[in-house]
């Protein structure tokens, strides 16, 4: 910082003036820069580490320094919450602020706090003789604050119907860390996985002033994300890093019940032992109501109907139920089955087809789809499923 006298500053004055007086100005000019030698110039070469200093309250051990490419001749500071500039040494500094770096002779003045207070907040300075020159460096104090816990706030263009989201749209969330000193830092997640910045708007900051003069910061991002049923279960996460926060971040999280129809694709298990089980899994939010139509006869969920039993679905969580139809008789080789499961936001039917058969009997055509580790006599299913627009076929042994 160049601290320049006012008389020093040039005003514009016509050529014949200059001359008539330039012997006396110089002679004036010198006069002023011998008598004015120990004043603050430009503080090139001298360095304030760090240039800002975010702490907490009551830290141990708070080291500021003030560094010359040269050698130091003298040093004096002035600390926030003291009136007085301090040579920086050990005599001269305040009680519980020590010198600290490795000396002036190497061209270092700087102070150690033992413990940082709330009145030790604001701007240090350090004047430093090099050369017979002072230069001056300073390094801003600011007590951290944590901020607010995070919030994540749903955008109102995001559907939400009986608690879920619906399927196949955009969800807008925007994440806030409010009234922190420094701005905390925001990441997104969904589950462990973190999210692709792409997915992200700017960073947008607010400020405000409290009652005591401080200015908080608060902080907001947006995040678009295009929602799916494969996304039913999860959690997305906002984290907000501030080392002013005990375990180093807050975090909130946005859980996601997504509604979704049933969807194509089930797993399917048949057992024999004693009476055939056919149990298929379905997925679909919320629960379906199923029925299952064997031989010309429908089985709602829950009931029985001659040897056929349908199981109410078993809800085994994220969007996942157990459907199950007990047949308490021998069946055909070839069995035909249907099930249907709908819920408010579709129905499907899901056609199975079970040929069963030992293993000396399976097709040449499909040997290879057999569990190597089941042959000794055992019996084998070898099942197709048909939706409108889906056809799965694989091998199921029985266990």
């Amino acid at each position: 910082m160049n601290l320049e006298p006012s008389a020093w500053r040039r005003r514009t004055q016509s050529s014949k003036a200059v001359a008539t007086s330039a012997s006396a100005s110089v002679w004036w000019y010198v006069t002023v820069c011998i008598a004015l030698g120990g004043l603050l110039v430009e503080s090139q070469g001298l360095q304030a580490i760090p240039p800002r200093l975010y702490v907490k309250n009551l830290s141990k051990n708070v080291n500021l320094l003030c560094k010359s490419d040269k050698p130091i001749e003298d040093c004096s500071v002035k600390i926030p919450g003291y009136l007085q500039w301090s040579t920086a040494d050990d005599s001269g500094l305040p009680s519980g602020i020590g010198p600290y770096g490795d000396g002036w002779s190497k061209g270092e003045c700087g102070v150690r706090f033992m413990v940082v207070k709330s009145a030790n907040e604001g701007k240090f300075f350090c004047n430093v003789t090099v050369g017979g020159q002072v230069f001056q460096q300073s390094i801003d104090i600011m007590l951290t604050v944590t901020p607010e816990p995070t919030e994540i706030e749903i955008g109102k263009d995001t559907e939400i119907s009986k608690g879920g989201y619906r399927e196949n749209q955009t969800l807008t969330a925007r994440c806030i860390s409010q009234d922190g000193v420094p701005m905390s830092n925001l990441s997104w997640y969904l589950d462990d996985d973190l999210l692709d910045s792409s997915l992200l708007g700017e960073i947008q900051l607010k400020n405000r002033t409290d009652n005591r003069g401080k200015t908080l910061v608060t902080v907001e991002q947006e995040l678009r994300y295009f929602l799916t049923a494969q996304d039913n279960g999860k959690r997305i996460i906002c984290r907000a890093s501030h080392f002013a926060i005990g375990k180093g971040f807050y975090r909130a999280f946005l859980p996601l019940n997504i509604h979704f129809a049933p969807l194509p694709t089930p797993t399917v298990d048949i057992r024999d032992s004693p009476n055939e089980m056919i149990n298929v899994t379905i997925k679909a939010n919320p629960r379906p109501s199923t029925s299952w139509y064997v031989k010309g006869q429908t089985i709602e969920e829950g009931l029985t109907n001659g040897p056929y039993q349908a199981y109410i679905p078993k809800d085994l969580g994220n969007g996942n139920f157990q459907v199950i139809l007990k047949i308490n008789e021998p069946t055909e080789q070839t069995e035909l089955i249907e099930l249907q499961a709908t819920n408010g936001l579709g129905s499907r039917t899901y056609v199975i087809k079970g040929s069963k058969y030992l293993e000396n009997e399976i097709p040449d055509d499909d040997v290879d789809d057999v569990d190597e580790k089941g042959r000794n006599g055992a019996v084998f299913w070898l099942i197709s499923i048909w939706t409108f627009c889906t056809s799965v076929i694989f091998t199921c042994l029985l266990r």
